[in-house]
């Protein structure tokens, strides 16, 4: 059977994701489950490593504002148009059997990235300038810029490299190939701790700003444990891409359709990307570079992307091609079902851990992050941040997911203007607490912005393309919410009763916490009648109105 009569044909997205031994979708879901939570569990031993190492010291601050540069000017630049285009569009193409786009469009991506990789090196002080505009007086401003700037020079290489990964990960995705994009941010991982665990080997002492600019061997182990990580993730993916028979020729045509395709889609998308990069800048800049506080934030929201990668990208990753293909197919209550089915397993396993993360917070970060260099003051300092960031997890994974459904319609219009709001957001509550409350109020200025543009984005997705099923969708929430506040009054009543005095018993208290609270919200969800509990295939929706009297 082949991919356009499953599209069109008289196959319901239930029977497509129907296999012999194990659902389809759910195999692919596995797949990536499995592959981001290594990748996010060899992320967290990354910055568990370079906290031993280095610390929460000016020298993070510069290395986290360094680092942050080829990634914002990447998503500036490039990655916003490839997020909400690639995607789809190779999907499209993937249907249709046209290699001459897909080709079309791959050249012309890699001469973009080429060509802005260039331009970012060599305003590389400009850049670095940006993120370091309010230093804190604890350091020389001259000595912090000057040091980002020298590492800013080697990180801005990344830009070439993460485009790589996108785009390759957009082509194996869009073909329903997971594992090689899902695992190979593990390799690069691996490459910066290795890397890292060198250094002590190299010298004596704790490396501050003045090392970068005197060791010159500090200087290549500590850039390029980031940069070598980030290219090794891009070039394992070619490999992967012959093994998915997936051939292609460098034929740039920027009079192609499917560029101008892609031209188009991205013209909303830029405005995305800058606003996102102008709220970076100023909350990065709140945070008082050389304080320590940018690494606080920085590490926190690491800890909070961990549960947002493991519970909800790797449904939105497997989910989005079978979106493309609804919309492709005119197939209305197929996408409905689809995205409400989404929407409903995000907030199933991200409603309690938003909840345990806010309660476990602190134990988290001290068991794991507090040693060598990485003092009880950062711990705590950390702590604070992710319990922020944690009150929007929910509402953060809904919203990431729901701007897929809009770019599976080919609309990056709105999701401009809805990220314009939540930016906004974001930069005026950040304004207000974080006087009041430092790193904690800029992240839950961050979980706040999130939680409300959330509940628009389903609200301006259901207006646009009647995509939400709502009592569907009403009666999962209140039903997640329920059995995740008898799970938090499980996890606090842990909490508190123990007293951990080690690193080993604070280990302890969080395996104790974390399982008892799973075990509690299981029969919670049981108990309330919630039927994603009761039938796991409920995660491969069907058509129409069955699969919605089912989720009711």
């Amino acid at each position: 059977m082949n991919r356009r009569h499953w599209a069109n044909g008289p196959c319901t997205p239930f029977q497509r994701a129907t296999a012999p031994n194990l659902p389809v979708m759910f195999k692919d879901t596995l797949i990536v489950a499995i592959g981001t939570a290594m990748s996010r569990l060899t992320g967290l031993l990354r910055v568990v490593v370079f906290g031993i190492i280095i610390g929460q010291t000016a020298l993070a601050d510069a290395f986290d504002g360094a680092n942050n540069s080829p990634n914002s000017i990447y998503e500036l630049l490039v990655g916003g148009l490839l997020a909400a285009s690639l995607v789809p569009l190779f999907t499209r193409f993937a249907e249709d059997d046209d290699d001459e786009a897909t080709n079309a469009v791959v050249s012309v991506s890699l001469i973009v990235l080429a060509i802005a990789t260039a331009v970012a090196v060599a305003a590389a002080p400009l850049i670095f300038r940006l993120f370091s505009l309010h230093v804190s007086p604890l350091v020389d401003p001259e000595q912090f810029r000057h040091v980002g700037t020298v590492m800013s020079r080697i990180f801005l290489i990344q830009i070439f490299f993460y485009g790589l990964t996108a785009i390759a990960s957009a082509l194996l995705n869009s073909r329903r190939h997971f594992f090689a994009a899902a695992w190979s941010p593990v390799l690069s991982n691996v490459i910066t701790i290795t890397m890292l665990l060198i250094i002590p080997f190299t010298r004596d002492g704790t490396p501050g700003l003045e090392t970068v600019l005197s060791d010159h061997t500090f200087f290549w182990l500590f850039t390029m444990s980031a940069t070598a990580g980030v290219m090794a993730m891009g070039l394992v993916l070619i490999p992967a891409l012959k093994r998915a028979d997936i051939t292609l020729r460098f034929t740039p045509n920027f009079g192609h359709p499917a560029v101008r395709t892609m031209i188009k889609l991205s013209s909303w998308t830029f405005g995305y990307v800058v606003t996102n990069q102008v709220a970076l800048v100023v909350i990065k800049n709140l945070a008082e570079p050389g304080s320590g506080n940018q690494d606080a934030y920085s590490k926190a929201f690491t800890f909070f992307m961990l549960p947002h990668g493991l519970l909800a990208i790797s449904i939105a990753t497997t989910f989005v091609p079978e979106l493309v293909r609804r919309v492709r197919a005119g197939d209305k209550a197929g996408f409905k079902s689809w995205l409400t089915s989404g929407v409903r397993w995000i907030s199933i396993l991200t409603i309690p851990a938003s909840i345990a993360i806010v309660i476990l917070a602190h134990p988290i970060i001290s068991a794991i992050l507090e040693h060598g260099h990485f003092n009880s003051i950062a711990s705590h300092n950390t702590a604070r941040a992710l319990a922020g960031f944690s009150v929007g997890l929910a509402g953060f994974s809904i919203y990431i997911f729901c701007l897929r459904g809009f770019y599976a319609h080919g609309d990056t219009r709105t999701p401009f203007f809805i990220n314009l709001f939540e930016n906004a957001l974001n930069i005026v509550l950040a304004l207000f607490l974080v006087e009041r409350h430092g790193v904690l109020g800029l992240g839950l200025s961050f979980g706040i912005a999130y939680m409300i543009s959330s509940v628009l984005v389903l609200w301006l997705l259901h207006k646009k393309y009647e995509a939400v099923q709502w009592l569907s969708l009403l009666s999962l929430i209140w039903r997640a919410t329920v059995g995740s506040a008898v799970m938090g009054i499980a996890v606090w009543g842990l909490e508190h009763v123990l007293h951990p005095r080690s690193g080993m018993s604070q280990l302890a208290e969080l395996f104790l916490c974390i399982g008892g609270g799973l075990v509690v919200y299981i029969v919670a969800l049981y108990a309330l009648r919630v039927p994603e509990m009761r039938n796991l295939a409920a995660l491969m929706p069907t058509r129409g109105t069955d699969h919605e009297t089912t989720l009711n």
